[in-house]
């Protein structure tokens, strides 16, 4: 038996409660208690134990990577029994526990345990019990209570100006008698005024980023990297360069001026990583909590700047179906899209840096939606020739379940006839008509057929399972697509992955499950 103990706990966790109930949902102290508990467990003592953990991911979120691992891990067979402290450290959805517990893991033959609610999915009532939809009920309405309530205390102590980010903007450090306060790190600092003096000076964003590379004044993620601090960021190479969006974030963050700023972004959904952003009349903003870099009059002026330049107030394009989707496919940086005098895409990289050869190639929109409907006709068509192929050999799949069928019926009357053989041989050796030699020798003769039919039965069993007669989503999903004759964006945002684009008008288009119907393809191929 595969055995594998599930730990979670959550940065909520450690936020609001008591010292000594921390210590109890600690990691540690799960793992003791999981482990004592399964060497001392009858059924568990000899198991194959692993450990599977997800230390700060809330448990309303169910894309943890952890519980990815575990959940991937039942799917292939590979876990027998899963073993938690409590309902609560699996998960805080209701809905989602539940259906686990009292679904899933029974379909797949897969044992749940959950120590401190004394609950074990091979008790029978254990699984469909009031107590047991209480208990998850209850974790869930706490998880959503306790959620709020850290929200509610965080915005309390941002309104009362102390810093609540995790990481201290570029510039600034935190101060290490006091993590809420922030203190100016001089060496980024000056680079920060830098930038703002260059930009009061009236150069532009690209010809200030541009600048900074050719000096080799590395960029905040480097910096920070440089300094020890471990966030995780999003961006093509770890060796990345100062563009015109690092330098105008910089340039718009009113943090320089000494203010503390919460609440720009909000989660949307309790326990997951997606968030909104709020506006800009509902920051939390307290001026002069710690020492400014920039002046306040400076940081107007830059502002003032900015908005003539954009001439409009800065907000987020909505009409860009392939945003974030297209990218150069020499540096691998994000295109960007001109407006003027057509609608086109085009790297920009080469008025940054010289690191890359991009020459500033691009494409125009219309050609990438033409490469787009192109892409997906192709896989639109082998999805309806896999359909075919799949039709067929299902067909085949029928008669050969209906075959392993008879086999089957036929092992478990031979299995039954050994059992009943089995019954008598010993009958005749408590009788003496059978001295112990020979009763050894038969049964030992009989058990070895038990095996045989038992490892068979193993056999085919898997091969009815492997052998599904379902229609495959992703089939159905492109046929869906075949007879297309324009995008909209709903059909780039689930199909397209990424578009590459290179020197002479050359593109690459990624659509989304195309790996997974090439592979259905080699499958069938293979099949015969």
């Amino acid at each position: 038996m595969k055995v594998v103990m599930y730990l979670r706990i959550s940065n909520e966790d450690t936020d609001v409660r008591e010292k000594s109930k921390c210590e109890s949902n600690s990691i540690a102290h799960q793992r003791w208690m999981l482990t004592d508990f399964v060497r001392n467990h009858p059924d568990l003592c000899d198991a194959e134990l692993d450990e599977l953990c997800d230390d700060g991911w809330s448990g309303r979120n169910f894309e943890r990577p952890g519980m990815t691992e575990l959940l991937e891990r039942v799917k292939r067979g590979a876990v027998q029994c899963i073993v938690v402290k409590d309902f609560s450290r699996f998960g805080r959805d209701y809905l989602t526990v539940g259906n686990y517990i009292s679904r899933v893991f029974p379909f797949m033959g897969v044992r749940f345990i959950s120590v401190n609610d004394n609950f074990d999915s091979t008790r029978p009532g254990d699984i469909d019990s009031l107590d047991t939809s209480f208990k998850t009920l209850i974790y869930d309405l706490y998880s959503r209570e306790l959620s709020q309530k850290v929200k509610a205390a965080k915005k309390q102590r941002a309104e009362q100006g102390l810093f609540m980010s995790t990481y201290a903007p570029y510039g600034y450090a935190k101060d290490s008698g006091d993590k809420n306060h922030l203190v100016v790190d001089e060496p980024a600092a000056e680079i920060v005024r830098r930038i703002f003096q260059m930009a009061l000076e009236g150069y532009s964003t690209r010809e200030i980023a541009f600048t900074l590379n050719q000096e080799g004044v590395i960029t905040p993620m480097r910096y920070k990297r440089s300094m020890g601090v471990l966030r995780n960021w999003r961006c093509v190479s770890e060796n990345n360069f100062w563009i015109s969006g690092s330098v105008r974030t910089i340039l718009r963050d009113q943090r320089y001026t000494g203010a503390v700023v919460y609440g720009k972004s909000e989660q949307t959904t309790a326990g997951h990583h997606s968030t909104e952003l709020k506006d800009h009349a509902d920051w939390i903003i307290c001026e002069n909590r710690h020492e400014a870099i920039i002046s306040k009059s400076d940081f107007d002026t830059v502002q003032a700047m900015l908005a003539q330049r954009l001439n409009k107030p800065y907000s987020p394009q909505i009409d860009r179906p392939l945003k974030r989707k297209v990218f150069c496919g020499i540096c691998g940086h994000a295109m960007r899209r001109e407006s003027k005098p057509r609608i086109r895409y085009r790297c920009s990289t080469h008025f940054y840096t010289d690191e890359y050869p991009c020459t500033g190639h691009g494409t125009d929109e219309a050609d990438i939606f033409d490469a787009i409907l192109e892409a997906i006709h192709y896989y639109a068509r082998l999805a309806v020739r896999l359909d075919k192929i799949n039709t067929a050999r299902q067909k085949h799949v029928k008669i050969e379940k209906k075959n392993i069928g008879r086999k089957l019926t036929a092992l478990q009357n031979e299995k039954l006839r050994l059992d009943g053989s089995l019954q008598e041989l010993y009958e005749r050796f408590a009788d003496g008509e059978l001295s112990r030699e020979n009763y050894l020798l038969q049964k030992r003769s009989i058990t070895e057929c038990v095996q045989r039919i038992t490892d068979e039965t193993s056999s085919l069993e898997q091969s009815m399972a492997d052998s599904s007669d379902e229609q495959s989503e992703v089939i159905t999903k492109y046929i869906g697509y075949a007879e297309i004759e324009a995008l909209t964006s709903e059909i780039i945002d689930e199909l397209v992955k990424r578009v590459n684009i290179y020197p002479d008008n050359v593109l690459e288009v990624q659509l989304n499950f195309s790996d997974e119907l090439e592979s259905l393809q080699a499958q069938l191929n293979e099949a015969g």
